[in-house]
């Protein structure tokens, strides 16, 4: 599974915003200009954020008003669609029908819906191919085990220590105790995020995904991508992360090559769009606007290590587990309005907006993709975002780059709600890139590069060290180590070989 060097759309063509299977239909390249693709030899540079926490992710939750965005959307609008309105129509009222049978499908099943499988059938190889299927038509996984429980406890403990006593910045900005926490440097993070069962299952997770030959990806070695945690104490209200998805708001309709992910969704074909197909995803830049809270890396799976015992209604994740039709049915939805006011039927295409305003639907630059009933009625929020079941320490949760996620409203167990975001981060020369970036924040103390800035650990004599980095694995998937180069031969061989020379090796 997994190599490949990015000429899958190498043509004059591709650097056009909407630049669809080969069929150009657009004027020309964004105002903006978009990140250098990963076979381009310009490094990223870092480039400083204000401090900050994870609140700046989102519009709404931060405070901030969505902006009207400009005329260019609506040509954008109408260039990836030029061609395909009749066939857009008839899908869109094929999608509405398979959403009423899913999302009926989810409300009855509830959490039970949600894949769980063990660590150790990862390790041996024996993972049921129901079990996979399953993670692949909804997007959403638990996994079982990954760390040992009296290890995570441990773990938890320390970081519990360290927060005592060193000053964090975190969420919420103005209490002394915080929801989530801007670490990113304590031993027990790093202890985790190397730990080698959570390297061989971040290594699992991302080869549920597709390469093509000729795509440079490597979906066996996993990457270290340095997050933050999160202590949600009983009875918290605050952490109350509405329906959103990750990677990005205006990107995915206005970056050539992230547009090209869903163009059979454009294509009025959303049944053919593969969730789990990485082309376009590889190059797709999910951060033109440099956002606060803007994400360099590819993720196949964003997730996170449980260190304490919680679920339903004690602060835990909730997740849309629809992915194929409800991820064609928000890219489709600013194309489409009522023709009844308050009406889920006769729905008709259109390029223009209701109110002449969010053109995107709460797509907004530099800040993550939101949901929410108003704007997305079909989805039915209320009844399908439902809680993952509950979690023991060492047991892991994964959602893939498309899920739309978010938090129960309220924290009404008795315990914290306690987790490290750890997320799947596969090979790639780009994701090498930021890894060499982040190797340099690790060193100094300071908050990787995609997160708010400021001194953050630097100056604290007891955050992580190389030596709490655990074994070579996990030391190369920090840019600590070279990856080694075992005579493989072929693209294999030479993106592990572009990949040390990214990192210096």
């Amino acid at each position: 599974m997994g190599l490949a060097s990015n000429t899958v759309m190498a043509s004059k063509c591709f650097k056009c915003p909407t630049f669809l299977s080969g069929r150009c239909l657009g004027k020309g390249s964004p105002s903006r200009s978009r990140r250098q693709l990963a076979t381009d030899a310009t490094p990223f540079t870092r480039r400083d954020k204000q401090e900050g926490d994870i609140s700046s992710v989102f519009t709404t939750f931060s405070g901030r008003k969505a902006q009207p965005l400009s005329e260019r959307f609506r040509d954008l609008k109408r260039n990836l669609t030029a061609g395909f309105e009749d066939e857009i129509q008839r899908s869109w009222d094929n999608l509405v029908e398979v959403l009423k049978a899913r999302t009926e499908e989810v409300a009855t099943k509830r959490d039970s819906i949600i894949p769980q499988i063990n660590f150790t059938d990862i390790r041996t190889g024996s993972v049921h191919p129901s079990n996979i299927d399953a993670i692949r038509r909804t997007g959403v996984a638990v996994v079982r085990g990954v760390i040992p429980r009296d290890l995570t406890e441990t773990l938890l403990a320390e970081v519990r220590e360290y927060f005592a006593v060193n000053t964090f910045k975190g969420f919420p900005s103005n209490a002394d105790k915080k929801v989530v926490y801007e670490s990113y440097w304590s031993p027990s993070q790093v202890k985790a995020r190397s730990h080698p069962n959570m390297l061989t299952t971040q290594s699992w997770m991302s080869q549920l995904y597709t390469a093509g030959v000729n795509q440079k990806v490597d979906l066996t070695t996993p990457l270290s991508y340095c997050d933050r945690v999160q202590i949600r104490p009983p009875g918290d209200k605050q952490f109350s992360l509405s329906p959103h998805v990750d990677g990005g708001g205006v990107e995915r309709w206005e970056d050539a090559a992230y547009n090209h992910v869903y163009r059979k969704i454009f294509q009025g074909k959303w049944q053919e769009y593969d969730p789990w197909d990485l082309s376009g995803r590889l190059d797709a830049n999910m951060n033109m606007y440099d956002g606060p809270g803007g994400c360099s890396v590819f993720r196949t799976f964003q997730g996170w290590l449980g260190l304490s015992q919680h679920g339903p209604n004690q602060g835990t994740l909730v997740v849309h587990p629809i992915l194929q039709p409800s991820t064609a049915y928000w890219m489709l939805r600013p194309f489409f309005k009522p023709t009844r006011k308050g009406s889920l039927d006769g729905w008709k295409f259109s390029l223009d907006d209701e109110d002449g305003n969010i053109l995107l639907h709460g797509a907004n630059p530099g800040t993550a993709q939101e949901h929410n009933p108003d704007n997305h009625p079909h989805l039915m929020l209320s009844e399908t975002m439902i809680p993952y079941p509950t979690v023991e320490p060492g047991d892991t949760v994964f959602w893939s780059a498309d899920t739309i996620h978010g938090t129960e409203p309220e924290n009404t167990g008795n315990e914290d709600a306690c987790v490290f975001y750890i997320p799947s981060v596969p090979l790639t020369p780009s994701n090498a890139q930021y890894i060499a970036l982040q190797r340099d924040s690790f060193l100094k103390g300071v908050p990787p590069p995609d997160f708010p800035g400021g001194t953050g650990e630097s100056t604290f004599s007891d955050r992580a060290k190389v030596e709490d980095v655990v074994g070579e694995s996990g030391r190369s998937a920090m840019g600590l180590s070279p990856l080694k180069v075992d005579g493989q031969g072929g693209k294999q061989e030479a993106l592990t070989r572009e990949v040390n020379n990214i990192l210096g090796f």
